[in-house]
């Protein structure tokens, strides 16, 4: 299943899943523990090696989290999920996992997705 490109309508849901699932709080953290190892550093391999933890720690805090509290926006997520692959939102319910986890890479894998999390952390 194919994952349509973002738009502007986009941004209302993803901003509320993140508000109801606490993300923003846990992406706010991790962006300031990642500035703040990349100054404690003194080599570059030092940055670099910093830099790679936070941000596995990041992605594990991220998962974490997601997954502690998805079920307090589950009807807004599969809402946005299902509207990305032009589904129903009861029909997205009831997809097989494996298809829904394809379609959570495809979209963790968009810039677009990436640069909204981010700025979504500031």
């Amino acid at each position: 299943m194919q994952v349509r490109a973002l738009k502007t309508k986009d941004i209302f849901p993803m901003s509320r899943i993140l508000k109801k699932i606490g993300l923003k709080d846990v992406i706010r953290e991790a962006a300031a523990n990642m500035a703040a190892n990349a100054k404690a550093a003194n080599k570059p391999e030092d940055k670099k090696s910093a830099a790679a933890s936070a941000q596995m720690k990041l992605g594990a805090d991220i998962v974490a989290t997601l997954f502690e509290n998805l079920y307090l926006a589950e009807e807004e997520t599969n809402a946005f999920l299902a509207d990305l692959v032009g589904l129903k939102p009861e029909e997205f319910a009831e997809l097989e996992l494996t298809e829904t986890l394809g379609i959570i890479d495809q979209l963790k894998g968009s810039k677009v997705f990436a640069s909204f999390l981010k700025q979504a952390s500031q």
